[in-house]
């Protein structure tokens, strides 16, 4: 049972070194790297990206983030005009506040009062 499984089976022969062989007495070759199709589709896939980014999106970016700017800038404005407008309603809902602002800007008068007018010099 304890049979190896491949009994039959023998090691390749190995050939003798020469001594006078011309490969081992010169220095290795210098194998020249080929460009195959795949490493120059690489390139110029790198170098077509890099041009979208450097040239194309990053303006766009920039000009982005300073609309964004501008956008928050104005909606810290339209707030602050909201909250005037919040203020000018609750106002408006006060019939004293109403009652001023008619005798300011119309000239009316309550019963009994008697209404005097500076002429504008």
């Amino acid at each position: 049972m304890n049979k190896p499984a491949r009994s039959n089976v023998l090691p390749l022969p190995q050939e003798p070194e020469k001594k006078n062989s011309p490969t081992r007495n010169m220095a290795p070759k210098k194998t020249r790297k080929r460009w195959k199709v795949r490493n120059l589709l690489l390139l110029g896939f790198l170098t077509w990206a890099g041009y979208v980014f450097f040239f194309v999106q990053s303006p766009d970016f920039d000009r982005l983030k300073q609309d964004q700017q501008q956008l928050s800038t104005e909606i810290l404005q339209i707030k602050e005009t909201n909250q005037e407008l919040l203020t000018k309603i609750d106002q408006l809902n006060d019939p004293n506040y109403i009652a001023e602002l008619a005798r300011k800007k119309y000239l009316m008068v309550k019963d009994g009062e008697t209404l005097f007018v500076q002429p504008k010099q």
